[in-house]
């Protein structure tokens, strides 16, 4: 015993001089840090001393027995020291990983296509949008926006056929929108095909044609180079004012 507390007698008399010449840098480990506040305190280093006198037991301060094998030696004390002079370095914060948001997709349903004459009327096709990005979608089909549609956007020129914005990477080369063929009556609709590239109505598969429109995001227009429908406009407007899903208008004898 005399020896060791000749050791640490000399050790606390060298504490001044390491303070005053202070140590490399920050330690990793805190060791003396007896309430883990992140800092070492004289009062704590004393608490160090008098376990290595064996005036107190390890487990009054265990943060000093830095190798775990339940003895405090000098280099274990020593390096309480350099904890009280130079500090202790917090550790690096645990990088919080930033969920990565799920791409919005839109899975068009029968009861999703509806009376035409309720939709926006756009230069010759009508649009609406079922995830409530309509304001977004229109600025886009009257040039207010660019190009693409959002997700939800539904667009029709005739009851019989529909592009419906869907998402998800669910057709890359055509901007993720998904083709349909229709079948309307006053009963409502029902869906007959359904796809990609491969879904045909009338002649060749839809995106055979919309796929030269790369620039008005697939959606043919008169002059972007789709293939011509060859259906007049006064036609056009029939087929969407007469869509049979469309309750009757009242006559105007019926109005009076």
């Amino acid at each position: 015993m005399g020896q060791r507390l000749g050791q640490i007698l000399a050790l606390m008399a060298s504490i001044a001089l390491l303070i005053a010449a202070g140590l490399a840098g920050a330690q990793e480990l805190c060791v003396g840090d007896c309430d883990v506040s992140g800092a070492v305190s004289i009062d704590e280093l004393l608490i160090g001393v008098n376990i290595a006198l064996g005036r107190e037991a390890l487990t009054r301060c265990s943060e000093f027995d830095l190798n775990g094998d339940g003895t405090l030696e000098i280099n274990e004390l020593l390096a309480g020291v350099r904890s009280l002079v130079d500090g202790c370095r917090l550790p690096e914060p645990t990088p919080t990983a930033t969920p990565s948001p799920t791409p919005e997709e839109f899975v068009a349903q029968a009861t999703d296509f509806q009376c035409l004459r309720d939709w926006t009327h756009i230069r010759h096709f009508r649009i609406t949008n079922a995830l409530g990005h309509l304001d977004e979608a229109l600025a886009v089909a009257r040039g207010e926006a660019p190009p693409p549609y959002p997700v939800g956007t539904i667009i029709q020129l005739v009851p019989a056929e529909a592009m419906v914005k869907r998402g998800a990477g669910f057709f890359p080369e055509a901007n993720d929108w998904e083709f349909f063929v229709l079948g309307a009556s006053s009963a409502g609709t029902q869906i007959l095909k359904r796809g990609r590239g491969e879904v045909v109505n009338i002649g060749p598969p839809c995106f055979a044609c919309h796929g030269a429109a790369t620039h008005t995001d697939f959606i043919c227009e008169t002059n972007n180079g789709c293939v011509a429908l060859n259906l007049p406009e006064n036609l056009i407007n029939a087929l969407q004012e007469g869509d049979p899903r469309c309750p009757p208008t009242p006559s105007p004898a019926a109005a009076h």
